[in-house]
């Protein structure tokens, strides 16, 4: 069996990315990885407090969608502020290269 098939056999109830870097002896990135893979394949799993686990509900599996676009967009307007900032200290950097001559 690969992988790829345990991971799915093993996520068919919750189960950690902890326990799953366990039970499959690969690092931590490793499960990640797959895990993303397997969702770009059309693999409904989702992630809970209780762990990874393959979603059959389509309500639960919207609501796992919702969240992760909530976050995508918190992560994409915080990225905006720290290039906002970076190019603010560019020109800071700039202006004291050129005012220093």
């Amino acid at each position: 069996m690969t992988l790829e098939h345990d991971v799915l056999r093993l996520t068919r109830i919750p189960t950690t990315i902890r326990e799953l870097t366990v039970l499959c002896n690969v690092p931590r990135r490793s499960i990640e990885e797959l895990v993303e893979d397997l969702r770009l394949q059309g693999h409904p799993i989702i992630a809970t407090n209780a762990g990874l686990q393959l979603c059959e509900d389509p309500i639960l599996l919207e609501r796992y969608v919702q969240a992760r676009r909530r976050r995508m967009l918190s992560e994409w307007k915080g990225t905006v502020a720290l290039r906002r900032t970076l190019r603010r200290m560019r020109e800071r950097d700039e202006l004291t290269l050129f005012g220093a001559a």
